[in-house]
């Protein structure tokens, strides 16, 4: 690998990783020249996974790193090279995927000012990232920062958003709507088309309906602290809500008996925080929309944003709708006059 990111594209860049240092304890770096990089992480749990694809275009230089800074071979390597069909090498000198701790990117991610690009390259098993950083007077200071990486199969999340849902919205809409929900662990996020409101309620899965809690413990619950928060349709930028399962939708995972009404979302919060807080920053004085793209409780929400010559996108597990009940906000409760036309 030997690209140069030019100063202008840098934030995006070491954004992004910043962003999937909150869902994993590793990065994968998926590399080819042609297709440019993706980086990628996923959480212990393989419940969430973050992505982000950077173009060729997007790198001033985008390139297969030079012979003489690939790892050096040994008398034996060079024997079953010489084995190994030429074209089967040229392509894994081409395209590759690695493996890197998240704490070992802690200094790459840290902001800079001035810097004129940031040049990453193989070096043997490290991958160097060199900030070069114009000084007053033009001198220029070059920092280079290098971490250990190993060989990996690369991670993806396989999902189908065809037929979904989608909410088309402002980061800092929602950001603003999640702020009183900080402290939770999980939330659950409720899309009521009949009411046309999007809410949001703090969650706890002692919140779930259980037939056995005794009214000691009921009572408990009903004095815990529940925040709620709330956005109109009108607020969004746009709104394509379906109420129905697709034709061709397995009989196994039956939708919700109310899904014409609403849908019941319940994820963790810490990552979603996290990927809009990037779309609010990684472009100066610009924020990069969200589409967030859903079924129902038990299917994956899908969020993705895109900016120039680069895409960022979160898949997040849901709970199961079957284990939710009948969940309502005051928000939808308190409404008893006819729908909003």
């Amino acid at each position: 690998m030997d690209c140069i990111i030019p100063g202008h594209s840098i934030r995006p860049f070491c954004a992004a990783i910043g962003c999937l240092s909150r869902i994993g304890k590793e990065i994968y770096i998926d590399f080819d020249p042609i297709e440019g990089c993706s980086i990628r992480s996923l959480n212990d749990s393989k419940s969430v996974f973050g992505s982000f694809h950077f173009e060729p275009t997007f790198f001033s230089r985008c390139s297969s790193a030079p012979t003489s800074m690939k790892r050096p071979q040994t008398k034996s390597s060079r024997r079953k090279r010489k084995i190994n069909d030429a074209s089967t090498n040229n392509n894994d000198d081409e395209r590759w995927t690695v493996r890197i701790a998240i704490k070992a990117m802690a200094a790459v991610i840290r902001q800079r000012k001035e810097v004129l690009n940031l040049h990453i390259t193989t070096i043997g098993d490290h991958l160097a990232f060199e900030f070069q950083i114009q000084k007053l007077g033009g001198s220029i200071v070059r920092v280079t920062h290098k971490v250990g990486y190993s060989s990996a199969a690369g991670v993806a999340a396989v999902t189908s958003t065809d037929n979904a849902s989608e909410l088309i919205i402002q980061p800092n809409i929602l950001s603003t709507m999640l702020e009183p929900l900080k402290r939770s662990v999980e939330i659950a996020i409720l899309v009521n088309e009949t009411h046309r409101l999007v809410s949001s309620v703090s969650f706890a899965h002692d919140d779930l309906p259980d037939e056995a809690t005794s009214s000691l413990n009921r009572s408990q619950l009903n004095a815990s602290l529940k925040t709620e928060t709330s956005v109109s349709y009108d607020d969004l930028v746009d709104v394509n809500y379906v109420g129905h399962a697709d034709e061709n939708e397995n009989e196994n995972v039956a939708p919700p008996e109310d899904l014409k009404e609403q849908v019941v979302l319940v994820f963790t919060l810490k990552e979603l925080k996290a990927f809009l807080q990037y779309c609010s920053q990684a472009v100066v004085d610009q924020e990069l929309q969200v589409s967030m793209q859903f079924f129902w409780g038990g299917k994956p929400i899908v969020a993705k944003t895109e900016g120039e010559q680069f895409s960022g996108e979160l898949v997040m597990a849901t709970l199961d709708h079957k284990l939710l009940g009948n969940v309502k906000t005051s928000a939808t409760a308190a409404t008893n006059g006819p729908p909003a036309t």
